[in-house]
């Protein structure tokens, strides 16, 4: 008999063993972090900075990092990426998140490029690499 109990498969993320040793690039990118609220069908919306990611998750850094939910999106653009996440561990005002499931190398790479972190991935468009330019949804979306 397992001794954790997990409610859903959000949950076990947060277990789960990497194969592989994570490869993580450093990276300064602005995001919004998207926390379901309970009991309300809304979302509380909170500013974050990714400093490093890699294919199976991010480390995050924000002013209210204890603020955020054990499972939140974040959210790339103007709501045209959306990552589902789960919290793994806060160590020194860093989240470090799982992603539900493993982003493409050249997905991960292509944002490890990007130099100005206030560059919204709609002035990207057209300019940014293939790999981004694939996985931008419909603009303007709100959820």
């Amino acid at each position: 008999m397992e001794a954790d109990v997990h409610r859903n498969y959000l949950s076990r993320l947060a277990f789960a063993d990497d194969a592989a040793e994570a490869r993580y690039h450093a990276v300064n990118l602005l995001a919004r972090a998207l926390c379901p609220v309970k009991g309300v069908r809304s979302f509380a919306t909170y500013q974050v900075r990714i400093v490093s990611i890699s294919e199976t998750g991010a480390v995050l850094q924000a002013r209210n990092i204890t603020s955020l939910t054990d499972h939140f999106y974040l959210c790339l653009g103007q709501f045209e990426i959306l990552l589902t996440c789960t919290r793994v561990k806060r160590q020194e005002g860093s989240l470090f998140v799982r992603f539900s499931k493993p982003e493409e190398s050249g997905f991960i790479h292509a944002l490890a490029l990007i130099d100005f972190p206030l560059t919204t991935l709609q002035r990207l468009r057209g300019q940014s690499s293939r790999r981004i330019e694939m996985r931008i949804t419909q603009p303007g979306i709100n959820i």
